[in-house]
């Protein structure tokens, strides 16, 4: 819509917005007063037309309404939301698990610069792949345009990507080349996965990262436990901290790959009650010990999923209390390729107990502060299968409470300004002196035999001298610490910096593994896994599980 637009084709703009979501199907349809509601949109299309006319400025349509929109679903709860022409595209990428562009992983240079680093090898068949970047790349402009003003990701990412078929050329620095160089890459479809880490923390017991609840969760998962050869596991941590949620269907279909047939997922409820119970349609094809991993930002499907292990006694929660968002969001396609999602319901455990958290003292509280826990002090008591209590209104409660460990002062500040990145770049090139080497090419590793690059990486330490060498780094770059912060800090900077040599090396993967060293939640998951055996073994018993 532009300014030219009349009050009528706005009534009928909104009208297509409140019948897709607010009135929604027959039922409510019929129970909404159409007088009562004709009465209102003059009364909005009245307003509009008065702030056209008479405001101190010149105001979009397209502005105002989309604010109107926006303000309706501020009184109704803090999860229905719009979604603009742009957002709306974004959301349905995510859904479907794809977009157009390099396919590549990047992360900011430093704190405060647009300039990102490539920090995995591209994935076989991508765009980046086939022009041959490589891990420590650093792009510093997109078609000629430096990116140091920017603001990362908001700027950055949407300049990479694009219309498949088109083309954008980034400009490279590379450590080792003395030049940065051009490349001109034609974006391609992009899967976007849900799972990027999978691979086992000691024999056999795998770990498992899901990052949201996407169209390709669910199969993403089957490869990821064929990898991990499920049928020799003897225990599993599945992640799903910071993981937003997601799809519904594959919150499902992931429950399912670990309960018994039939056993109840989540159920829903709407207006007057109304809803559906969600049952593990095939059922596990294996049984084995599982910890999960929630913390503060589990929200929605990842919630629906770990409530459902936790009832059924599948599995130990571990972590934090979970956000507790558990309002179920139909989303409705409105003109103009925009859209909106809309609460129609809530979900409910197997044991039935409510996961979302209340909303009703404002929504700056429900967001930003810690809100209530799940504890008998503010929710209502509920039963596992075995017996076990759990409590309902607040999120998913751990049965084990770890908070995450935090890195010291010291390192914090290194990893803002990216100095690890820096100086393992140095040690990769051989700009410092070290008594253990760490000079590969990618071209070098990339010939070696898995079992020849494993030796490698077990052996791949970081020495007294090389952390010497590192913490006189840190003093030249500015950094302000003492002789007792770093000894303090001596494990920390030492596994930080493998992280980034491995990263460099070896790719994201292996710069993972190696901070899950260092990472107490998945240690205590995997400390715990024999109590999770007990849980199976007692369901066993009872015929449950």
């Amino acid at each position: 819509m532009r300014n030219k637009l009349g009050g009528l084709f706005l009534a009928i703009v909104l009208s297509g917005a409140l019948l897709g979501g607010w009135l929604g199907d027959r039922a409510q349809a019929e129970e909404s007063d159409s007088d009562d509601l004709d009465q209102q949109l003059r009364v909005f299309t009245h307003a509009f037309a008065l702030i056209k006319k008479h405001y101190g400025r010149d105001v979009e349509s397209t502005e105002l309404v989309e604010s109107a929109i926006r303000g309706m679903l501020r009184t109704l709860d803090p999860h229905s939301s719009f979604f603009a022409a742009e957002d709306y595209t974004e959301l349905q990428e995510e859904q479907q698990g794809k977009y157009f562009g390099l396919g590549i992983l990047i992360r900011p240079e430093f704190a405060g610069s647009g300039r990102v680093v490539v920090v995995e090898p591209p994935a076989s068949g991508t765009p980046g792949q086939k022009a041959g970047l490589r891990p420590g790349d650093v792009l510093s402009h997109i078609n000629g345009e430096p990116m140091d003003d920017w603001i990362y990701p908001d700027e950055v990412i949407p300049k990479l990507k694009g219309p498949k078929g088109t083309t954008v050329r980034i400009t490279v620095e590379r450590p080792g080349e003395k030049r940065p160089f051009d490349l001109d890459i034609e974006r391609d479809a992009i899967p976007l996965f849900s799972i990027r880490y999978a691979f086992h923390l000691k024999p056999q017991v795998g770990y498992i990262r899901i990052e949201k609840f996407a169209e390709t969760t669910s199969s993403e998962l089957d490869e990821a436990l064929d990898r991990l050869g499920e049928s020799d596991l003897k225990g599993l941590v599945l992640d799903l901290r910071d993981n937003p949620g997601g799809s519904l269907t594959q919150a499902i279909e992931v429950a399912d790959r670990f309960l018994e047939k039939k056993q109840v997922i989540v159920s829903t409820r709407g207006r007057r009650g109304i809803g559906r119970s969600y049952l593990a349609p095939r059922g596990r094809r294996h049984l084995y010990p599982m910890a999960v991993l929630i913390n503060r930002h589990s929200a929605s499907a990842s919630e629906i999923v770990a409530g459902a292990l936790q009832d059924h006694d599948r599995a130990l929660i571990i972590g934090e209390t979970s956000f507790g968002k558990a309002l179920v969001q139909t989303v409705f396609p409105l003109r103009s390729d925009r859209g909106l999602a809309l609460t129609t319901g809530k979900y409910y455990t197997p044991s039935n107990r409510l996961i979302q958290r209340p909303y009703e003292d404002g929504f700056w509280d429900y967001y930003f502060a810690k809100g209530p826990l799940s504890s008998s002090d503010n929710g209502d008591a509920y039963r596992t299968d075995g017996g076990r209590t759990v409590y309902g209104g607040g999120g998913i409660a751990p049965d084990v409470e770890e908070k995450i460990g935090n890195y010291t002062r010291l390192v914090e500040a290194a990893n803002r300004r990216n100095l690890f990145h820096g100086f393992a770049g140095m040690l990769v090139r051989g700009d410092v002196v070290s008594d253990v080497r760490y000079q590969y090419s990618s071209s070098e590793l990339g010939r070696w035999s898995e079992k020849k690059r494993r030796k490698l990486m077990k052996s791949l330490l970081v020495s007294e001298r090389t952390l010497a060498s590192l913490r006189q780094f840190l003093q030249d770059s500015g950094l302000e610490f003492t002789s007792e912060e770093y000894e303090e800090s001596r494990s920390l900077l030492a596994n930080r910096l493998r992280q980034e040599l491995f990263v460099m090396l070896f790719g994201d993967r292996e710069g993972m593994r190696i901070h899950l060293e260092i990472d107490n939640q998945v240690q205590m998951a995997l400390g715990q896994l024999p109590r999770a055996a007990k849980l199976i073994a007692a369901g066993d018993e009872t015929g449950k599980d």
